[in-house]
């Protein structure tokens, strides 16, 4: 019997057991599987950093460049960060070679109008190619490039603060702090692009008044280079995503590129536009919301041709939807903030978005000294002159030779301005050609039309509001 109950009680302990080994056994499996899925996961989390073909950067050029001949070398600089999905892969500053792969005549056009204003120089066109770029670490890369644009001293105009933003201390603060990230690297850019001395200036605007001379490059000339084939960075881990569905927060500014050329004379009011953002926008514990690459879409809600009397053309556009590969096509309301364009272009961008060109009061100056040089010209007058002993002379004085100079320099360049002393009705005749043309150009033309190219870069301040409002309800900042 005893026998029987030592038996019976190990077989019950031998049951009951079974289930709990079982039970331990699945959850050791899927503890192992879930370790294996989380490395998977962690696998998976990683960035491919490469920049793809037709991703474009804005390199200045270090010095003038005088065209001479194909393959003669230029070197540049970068001026803005390029980002690739959420971090930089070439900061400001990497410096690239290259060289003049095509040089080109001018077309029929501006040679005629050159020829009109006495300049007889040959104005080649040249095309660039940068071959190598150097990283922050020293490496040399070869790269294969298109080289587009060429703006003079580019740099970014930013909209005028309203009377809105002044007083309220929160909106204005919003603003700056999303931009205090990039802040030194947009300093950085613009001290490469420092506008040249005065001595430099003259030598410029001398050089250009000759009849015949080299054309160059300026220093500082800005052009966007286009990558033709990939460059790869590595890989990568991913930094952390913001929740599904976050939007950067209400008055946070974007920087991004212009995916689609504007035009106010050829682009209609309610046409689709695009642009791409240039650098990632993060939350406030640097959780990744949107990366490089995500896209804007939105529409130009205004476009005004240029007119007579010097009335130049306006655009406005909205944004108002975004998408990447973390986020579906989301609304988000922005406008235009700022713009780059060539230093003295006066391009203004106002506080709705809206831009458009401003005539500088300069340009009536001209037209003054070509009036006033034509009047000097045209005058004349009679005063006696006697030498000693001898009968008393009338002699007419016909113009003064400074207004000829003037008035021939505004009629036919250099050239000009010396035949105009040894004939005094053809310094007449070109000191009113130099009239009439200056009136006309500064004041009576049709003004500028007011353009984006693609790639052209910008900056999208986003609406204040609920209507953009963040999930983390917290600001952005850029990397």
């Amino acid at each position: 019997m005893k026998v029987f109950v030592t038996y019976r009680t190990m077989f019950t302990s031998s049951f009951l057991c079974r289930p709990v080994a079982c039970v331990l056994l699945a959850a050791a499996l899927l503890s192992l599987a879930a370790r294996a899925g989380a490395q998977d996961a962690q696998d998976a989390a990683s960035v491919d950093l490469v920049l793809k073909s037709g991703r474009s950067m804005r390199v200045a050029l270090d010095h003038r460049v005088a065209i001479h001949k194909v393959g003669q070398p230029v070197a540049g600089t970068l001026v803005e960060p390029v980002y690739v999905y959420d971090r930089i892969v070439l900061p400001v500053g990497c410096h690239l070679t290259g060289h003049i792969e095509r040089i080109d005549d001018p077309s029929k056009k501006k040679r005629t109008v050159a020829i009109l204003n006495g300049d007889f120089s040959p104005h080649p066109v040249a095309t660039l190619r940068f071959d190598s770029i150097v990283d922050p670490d020293g490496r040399t890369i070869r790269i294969d490039t298109v080289v587009k644009g060429g703006t003079l001293r580019a740099r970014p105009h930013t909209a005028k603060k309203s009377k809105e933003d002044g007083d309220g201390e929160e909106k204005t603060g919003k603003v700056e702090q999303a931009k205090e990230a990039v802040s030194a690297q947009a300093h950085d850019a613009l001290a490469m692009l420092k506008d040249p001395g005065k001595k430099e200036r003259l030598e410029e605007f001398g050089i250009s008044k000759l009849p015949y001379h080299s054309e160059y490059l300026a220093k500082g000339m800005v052009y966007d280079v286009q990558l033709v084939e990939p460059v790869n960075f590595g890989s990568v881990p991913a930094v952390a995503t913001a929740p599904p569905g976050s939007l950067p927060a209400p008055d946070s500014v974007l920087e991004a590129k212009f995916e689609t050329p504007i035009d106010s004379a050829k682009t209609p009011r309610g046409a689709p536009i695009t642009a791409v953002l240039t650098q990632p926008v993060f939350s406030a514990n640097h959780k990744l919301i949107l990366p490089e690459g995500a896209t804007l879409t939105g529409e130009v809600t205004l476009a005004k041709q240029a007119r007579r009397w010097h009335r130049n053309g306006q655009l406005r556009v909205l944004f108002e939807s975004v998408q990447s590969s973390t986020l579906a096509s989301s609304p988000l309301r922005g406008s235009l903030y700022s713009v780059d364009a060539a230093s003295g272009s006066g391009v203004t961008v106002d506080e709705e978005g809206g831009a458009t060109i401003a005539n500088s009061k300069k340009r009536f100056v001209a037209p003054a000294l070509a009036v006033l040089a034509l009047r000097g010209t045209t005058h004349h007058e009679d005063h006696l002159d006697a030498d000693p002993g001898e009968p008393v002379q009338v002699v007419k004085t016909q113009g003064s030779p400074g207004a000829k100079a003037i008035g021939g320099l505004f009629g036919f360049g250099g050239i000009g301005a010396v035949a105009a002393q040894f004939y005094h009705p053809l310094a007449i005749g070109l000191s009113a050609v130099g009239a009439a043309r200056t009136l006309y150009k500064n004041v009576y033309s049709k003004g500028s039309e007011m353009t984006f190219n693609a790639d052209t870069p910008i900056e999208v301040r986003l609406a204040p509001g609920a209507a953009n409002k963040n999930k983390s309800g917290a600001p952005n900042k850029n990397k």
